[in-house]
């Protein structure tokens, strides 16, 4: 029981003088303190040792007062060398731990071989001398305390060998006045450690304060970090667009203000170009956003792949790219080989592959464009005139864009101030069955005569009617007129009726049609509404809707301008289709040598084999009607037969009957009647 309590109390002794020594950050610390602390210590251990040999020169021999102080000198000075030389390196944690070991061995030598020469030369003094020899001893105790505080254990090793050495000295050769003053030492080097012992705990506490803060401060950094890397991530995202990595629109119009800018102050050219990926809005409804998503990414490797340093690129829209150069006034000038070869492999599809064709508007900056917003406007307006012109898919802004501009800029006013009912009219187009000669339908054209503007082509209007967010009203507008005009018709007669893609996307507004069919007691079956390819992709989704809520009221559905749209052929199957128009285009000029003839050829065959109406549109002479027929056409629509006519002229052509006599079914027209037809 008594040694185990012995034990314990001498583990307890012995862990509470090594301290906190096993902390690698303490071991560091005191590690740092002592080498800093050596060189003065063993200096002034030297300077003592020194006093002693020079006042003890005249008595003592000159192996104690030269040889040893010699002796131990080279020693201190090799640790100091030593000491010195370990500044100047960083150890790590195990060489540490091993200096640690080697620090207490030295604990012991050096006490004791500076003891044995001082108090070798105790003997040979008189009083005075061996006070000094006591005084050099105390002095010394005292500045090994405060030299190696920090590093309890060798402080307490150094100050128990010392004073246990000089007491024993004392004690063993009778010196009682010296014995007492030797223990009195002890007492005093201990009352002294216990008070420097605060210093210590003092130090190891700054030690854990230090190393809490500089935790704080690298969680601190890491949080920053991590918030910076955060920053950069919600930038990157707000500014990127997620699908193909590129600049997004926000980011764009960033670096264009930038751009236009610096342009503005150097003088340097800027030019803009954006483009439109034809044909991507179909394969998305066909066959995906996944397979769509994928040609996406496909067409911008292949940019990137092709794009000079002063390019800049971002996706502004779903389908929609800009091209910003800078510096570079030809930039834009071969932009059409750029493209070709940019789109001149196809793009791989589930069933096969796909050629892309694009649109492209190009605006420069020059003395009249004032912002960017407005150099933007332009290359949007001429991309909308690219769209249009298959031939020449690239458009550069110029005096003539501008005047358009302009114009429709009045048109979009004139539009919005306009009185609907009041200003907008309807023209009819006979269709006619040239098997048997005979009148089937009309398709109903919008005319707009405004008392700023005047007669307004519906080629301009329109599209702007849409823009602009009046073309649901005025489409009602037009269907109300068509209705009250058709009740003098014929019962049989069909009415053709275009919907524009706003039409089809706006919720309701198949609602609103069929309530005014109610309204004038109509009968569905012979409203044909004509919708165009362009406008069923605006939005296939929508379209599709409104279309099948169109046929299950008996509705008919046809397809306008067959052929100038994207996979034509899809849609005629995927579209609950009742008739097909061939657009205009096919028919000019057809001979059995001409592309057309052979493209009418086929979609004749293609409605018969679907058993679906099919009627060609743009019929003007002859020559045209009489390859027609050779082919099989059955009904047809042209200035060959008759000009859209205003509803009293249609009236009277009625009234000499649906059966035609010749070619032309054209009446008498009246001089204001003649103006609106010219304008279709």
């Amino acid at each position: 029981m008594g040694s185990n309590w012995v034990t314990s109390a001498w583990t307890s002794f012995t862990t509470w003088v090594a301290g906190e020594s096993g902390d690698p950050d303490v071991a560091l610390a005191q590690y740092q303190f002592v080498q800093r602390q050596t060189p003065f210590l063993y200096m002034m251990s030297l300077a003592g040792g020194w006093g002693l040999s020079l006042t003890h020169w005249p008595v003592a021999p000159v192996f104690l007062t030269l040889v040893i102080p010699l002796l131990v000198t080279a020693f201190a000075v090799q640790r100091i060398v030593t000491v010195r030389r370990r500044q100047k390196m960083t150890p790590d944690h195990d060489e540490i731990l091993t200096w640690q070991k080697q620090t207490k061995i030295l604990a012991v030598v050096s006490p004791a071989l500076f003891s044995i020469w001082v108090l070798s030369l105790f003997p040979y003094g008189g009083p005075y001398l061996q006070v000094q020899v006591v005084f050099t001893i105390a002095v010394a105790n005292l500045v090994l305390l405060f030299c190696l505080i920090h590093f309890r254990a060798v402080a307490v090793i150094n100050a128990f060998c010392a004073n246990t050495l000089y007491f024993l000295y004392f004690a063993i050769t009778g010196e009682e006045v010296f014995t007492y003053f030797a223990l009195y030492g002890i007492a005093a080097s201990m009352g002294a450690f216990f008070v420097l012992n605060n210093h210590y705990r003092g130090f190891i506490s700054l030690i854990r304060a230090g190393r809490d803060l500089k935790r704080h401060a690298e969680e601190l950094e890491h949080k920053q970090d991590e918030t910076q890397k955060l920053s950069d991530l919600n930038y990157f995202i707000a500014n990127h667009d997620h699908m193909t990595g590129l600049p997004n629109r926000r980011c764009f119009l960033m670096e264009l203000e930038k751009s236009f800018t610096s342009a503005r102050q150097s003088g340097d050219a800027l030019s803009l170009c954006v483009f439109d990926l034809g044909g991507l809005g179909a394969i998305n409804n066909i066959y995906g956003l996944n397979i769509g998503d994928q040609i996406l990414q496909e067409v911008v490797r292949r940019l990137q792949s092709k794009l000079e340093p002063h390019l800049f690129v971002a996706r502004i829209a779903g389908d929609e790219f800009a091209l910003l150069a800078v510096g570079d006034a030809a930039a834009f000038s071969d932009v059409n080989s750029f493209f070709t070869e940019l789109f001149a492999e196809a793009c791989p599809l589930p069933e096969g592959s796909m050629k892309l064709n694009y649109a492209a508007g190009i605006a420069h900056v020059d003395g009249s464009v004032l912002s960017p917003t407005q150099l933007l406007e332009r290359a949007v307006y001429v991309l909308q005139e690219a769209k249009l012109n298959r031939n020449h898919p690239v458009a550069v802004f110029g005096p003539r864009h501008s005047e358009q501009m302009q114009f429709h800029a009045r048109i979009t006013q004139a539009l919005q101030a306009a009185d609907i009912d009041t200003e907008i009219s309807v023209a009819f187009q006979p269709i006619v069955d040239v098997v048997h000669n005979r009148i089937t339908g009309v398709e109903c054209l919008a005319r707009w005569n405004s008392p700023l503007l005047g007669n307004v082509p519906p080629g301009d209007f329109i599209p702007i009617a849409e823009r602009c967010g009046v073309i649901n009203k005025l489409t009602l507008s037009l269907l109300r007129k068509a209705l009250e005009a058709a009740r003098n018709w014929p019962d049989d007669l069909k009415v053709s009726f275009n919907l524009s893609a706003s039409n089809l996307s706006s919720r309701g507004f198949v609602q609103e049609i069929l309530a005014l069919l109610a309204e004038y007691d109509f009968d569905p079956a012979r409203l044909h509404c004509e919708v165009t390819e362009t406008s069923v992709m605006w939005d296939f989704k929508e379209a599709s809707r409104a279309i099948l809520a169109l046929k299950e009221t008996g509705i008919r559905l046809s397809l306008d301008d067959f052929g100038t749209g994207y996979s034509s052929l899809t849609h005629v199957h995927k579209l609950p289709l009742d008739c097909i128009k061939v657009d205009r285009s096919f028919v000019h000029g057809i001979r059995p040598d001409t592309a057309g003839y052979g493209i009418v050829k086929s979609l004749l065959a293609l409605s018969r084999d679907m058993g679906i109406a099919c009627v060609v549109e743009g019929v003007e002479t002859e020559e045209e009607l009489s390859i027609l027929k050779s082919l099989g056409t059955s009904e047809v629509q042209g200035y060959l037969f008759s000009r859209p006519l205003s509803e009293a002229d249609l009236g009277r052509l009625f009234a000499k009957g649906m059966t035609l006599s010749g070619s032309t079914v054209t009446p008498d027209i009246s001089p204001a009647a003649q103006k609106t037809a010219q304008a279709g």
